[in-house]
């Protein structure tokens, strides 16, 4: 923890103090331990995991190889990314 900083009770907050952030920024959105639960890693592992488990599904016969779906998976996985950023940007400006 940054030696600058001083946890102290809520009702004991001195004056001029400021609230921050409990993880650095660089580590935003992929925060581990205790601060799982702002990861995005496990939505999007779930997400590939229920794909993959339909697409590999033998109940069904136009299935891709899992080598095909992987790929598929991995570039889709990027384009939606991409575009999420882009409509972020797009609602911010």
């Amino acid at each position: 923890m940054n030696p600058n900083i001083k946890v102290v009770e809520a009702d004991k907050l001195p004056e001029g103090a400021v609230r921050i952030h409990l993880y650095d920024a660089k580590n935003v959105l992929m925060p581990r331990g205790s601060m799982q639960k702002e990861s995005v890693g496990s939505y999007l592992l779930d997400r590939l995991k229920s794909s993959y488990e339909d697409w590999t599904d033998p109940k069904y016969g136009n299935n891709p190889s899992e080598e095909d779906i992987k790929t598929l998976l991995h570039q889709n996985l990027m384009r939606e990314a991409e575009n999420a950023w882009l409509s972020f940007i797009d609602s911010i400006e």
